[in-house]
């Protein structure tokens, strides 16, 4: 089987705390979105490139590390990314985001997460599910034809419309589920789509989907909570 985890955002106590919980060797599905407006991005990388070698695991990109990655090798890109979280990541990388938007070579300070972005796939399948960071485009049901800027930006195309898909399971973040009108650390769950991004980086819960059971696994955040 295999345990989906939901959006990170920098919260490596509550990401330690949830792994903890989960059953040891299983595989782990990462959705994405490990960096950028939580205290320690820096430590999440670093935490899950040390996981990934003593226990399986699939990660996932997210559109903030898409962001991220831009913003490190093009100047145009970075406003996008601090907007969206990215002074928190450069702090926790002890660089002070206007004195990083000086230096010559962006890339440098942030080495250790460049070397694990080519880790990073689109999207995963197994005898369970699909994985994903954002969602799909319902109309495609090959999901080598699927957009990459679909899977990592697409929102109330893709969960709104629910009923009208009927392939494998889908599992994706991205989308707080507080901004669905759920209460606070409940999932996403209309027909085949369960959505696990439960809002850990605005004082949610960080979850744990295991795609053969359905049992869910959570932590509560270490953030306050912010509406």
């Amino acid at each position: 089987m295999a345990l989906a985890i939901g959006d990170i955002h920098g919260c490596l106590t509550s990401l330690r705390a949830l792994v903890a919980q989960l059953p040891p060797g299983e595989e782990l599905v990462f959705l994405g979105d490990y960096v950028d407006r939580g205290p320690d991005t820096a430590g999440v990388i670093d935490y899950l490139v040390e996981l990934a070698e003593r226990r399986p695991c699939r990660l996932l990109m997210g559109n903030h590390e898409h962001m991220m990655h831009r913003a490190s090798i093009h100047l145009g890109e970075v406003d996008v990314w601090r907007v969206n979280g990215g002074d928190a990541t450069l702090r926790s990388y002890r660089q002070d985001p206007q004195d990083w938007l000086r230096l010559h070579d962006r890339a440098s300070p942030l080495r250790r997460f460049l070397n694990f972005f080519p880790r990073l796939a689109l999207w995963y399948e197994d005898e369970n599910a699909l994985y994903v960071h954002a969602g799909i485009d319902i109309q495609i049901p090959d999901m080598a034809d699927q957009k990459p800027e679909v899977l990592l930006w697409i929102r109330e195309r893709f969960y709104q419309r629910w009923a009208d898909w009927q392939g494998k399971p889908v599992v994706f973040g991205h989308t707080p589920t507080r901004t669905m009108g759920l209460p606070r650390g409940q999932i996403f769950q209309q027909g085949k789509l369960f959505g696990i991004d439960t809002g850990c980086v605005y004082g949610g819960v960080l979850t744990a989907l295991d795609t053969r059971s359905g049992r869910i696994y959570q932590q509560e955040s270490e953030m306050p909570i912010r509406r």
